[in-house]
C-alpha cells in the first residue's frame, strides 16, 4: 500500500480492497503532474505574455517560420502530442458526434447540473479557490468546459487543425500553468492534497465528462444505441490523451471509466468549503451564460437548476453542499416532458 496524501489516506484504505491495483495507479498519479506540459511552461515563465502567446499559437497554426525561435520544451511538447495514438482510428468517430448534437441540450444541461456539480464535490475545487475570483471563474470555466464538450464533438474537431484539438492542447497548457502558480504561491499543501491538478484529478475529470456525463444525459432523456455510446466515449478517450491523462490511467471503454470514477471519488475526503462555494458559483452562473435577462427570471432559473441538480446527484451530497432543500421530485419528468413536447 502507498503513503498517500493526508487528505486522501482514508479514503484510499477503504477504496483499496475492492480494485487494489486501480487504487494504487490512482495515488501514484495524485503527486504527478503533466512533465511534459509542465516543461514547456517553465521554460515559457521568462519570456513576456505577449511573446508566449505568440509562439503558442505559431506552434498550433504549425507556422514554421514563427515557431523556429520557441524554446525547446515548448517545441518538444507539440512534438510528443502531434500524432494520435494507433488506437485513435480503431473507432467511428460520427456516431458519436451526432448523436451529442441530436441531444445536446439535455446534454449540456446533464453537465450544469450534475456532472460538473459531482466532480466540484471533489478536492478538485481547491484549485479554483486558490487561485480567487471564484464568480469569474465559475463562469469562465463553465463557458469552457461547455465549449471544449462542443468542439470535441464538431466532426474533424479532433484532427490536427480542427478547434477540438487546439483548445485540448490549450487547456492542458492552462493547467501547467496552474500548477506552476500554486506551487510557487505557497498557500498549496501538497503534504496534504498532493500536487493540484495532478494528473489523476485530470483522469478523474475526464472519466466524468464522458462516462457519468453520458449517463446523466440518458437519464435526461437522450436515447442512444450501443454504437453511439462507444463513439462518444471513444471521442472523450483521443481527448482525454490529448489532454494529457497518463496511460495507466486511461480509460478504455464505458465500463473502464465507471470503475475509474468509482475508486477515485470512494479516495476523496469529504466535502468542503471550496466545494460548496465553487457548487453554487457554478448553478448560479447559467442564468448569465445562456443570456437570461431579469432578476426574476435569473432567480427562477436557478431555482429550477437547484432542485433539478438535488434530483441528478442525490439528496445526500445536496445536502452536503448545501443546495436548497426544496422538493425536487418530478424535475427530472418536467425535462423529459418538455423534450418530448420540443420533439413534436
Amino acid at each position: 500500500m502507498l503513503r498517500a496524501p493526508s487528505a486522501f489516506q482514508r479514503g484510499y484504505e477503504a477504496a483499496r480492497p475492492s480494485n487494489p491495483e486501480l487504487a494504487d495507479r490512482y495515488m501514484a498519479h495524485m503527486t504527478l503532474g503533466d512533465p511534459p506540459a509542465d516543461r514547456a511552461v517553465a521554460d515559457l515563465s521568462d519570456l513576456d505574455q505577449h511573446r508566449i502567446q505568440r509562439y503558442i499559437r505559431a506552434m498550433m497554426d504549425q507556422d514554421h517560420a514563427g515557431s523556429r525561435t520557441a524554446p525547446r520544451a515548448l517545441r518538444e511538447f507539440f512534438d510528443e502530442v502531434e500524432p494520435f495514438p494507433e488506437w485513435y482510428r480503431t473507432l467511428p468517430v460520427q456516431p458519436g458526434c451526432r448523436a451529442f448534437f441530436r441531444y445536446s441540450d439535455l446534454f449540456v444541461l446533464a453537465f450544469a447540473t450534475s456532472t460538473i456539480i459531482r466532480g466540484l464535490g471533489t478536492t478538485i475545487s481547491l484549485s479554483f479557490m486558490e487561485t480567487g475570483r471564484v464568480l469569474d471563474i465559475g463562469r469562465r470555466r463553465l463557458r469552457q468546459n461547455i465549449r471544449h464538450l462542443v468542439e470535441i464533438m464538431i466532426p474533424g474537431g479532433l484532427e490536427r487543425h480542427g478547434d477540438g484539438w487546439k483548445l485540448c492542447v490549450r487547456i492542458r497548457l492552462v493547467h501547467a500553468q496552474v500548477r506552476k502558480l500554486l506551487a510557487e504561491s505557497g498557500d498549496w499543501d501538497s503534504a496534504a492534497h498532493g500536487l493540484p491538478i495532478s494528473a489523476s484529478h485530470v483522469a478523474l475529470s475526464s472519466a466524468a465528462f464522458s462516462a457519468m456525463l453520458l449517463e446523466d444525459a440518458i437519464r435526461l432523456g437522450a436515447r442512444m444505441d450501443d454504437a453511439e455510446r462507444a463513439s462518444f466515449m471513444h471521442v472523450w478517450r483521443c481527448s482525454s490523451w490529448l489532454m494529457g491523462v497518463p496511460d495507466a490511467l486511461l480509460f478504455r471503454d464505458e465500463a473502464d471509466a465507471h470503475e475509474l470514477l468509482r475508486v477515485g471519488l470512494d479516495c476523496e475526503p469529504a466535502v468542503g468549503p471550496e466545494s460548496i462555494v465553487m457548487a453554487h458559483s457554478f448553478i448560479n452562473s447559467v442564468p448569465h451564460i445562456i443570456g437570461l435577462e431579469g432578476k426574476d427570471r435569473q432567480r427562477r432559473m436557478a431555482g429550477f437548476l437547484f432542485r433539478l441538480s438535488r434530483r441528478m446527484i442525490g439528496g445526500r451530497l445536496a445536502d452536503e453542499l448545501k443546495f436548497p432543500r426544496k422538493a425536487s421530485t418530478g424535475a427530472i419528468a418536467l425535462v423529459r416532458l418538455r423534450r418530448r413536447c420540443q420533439k413534436l
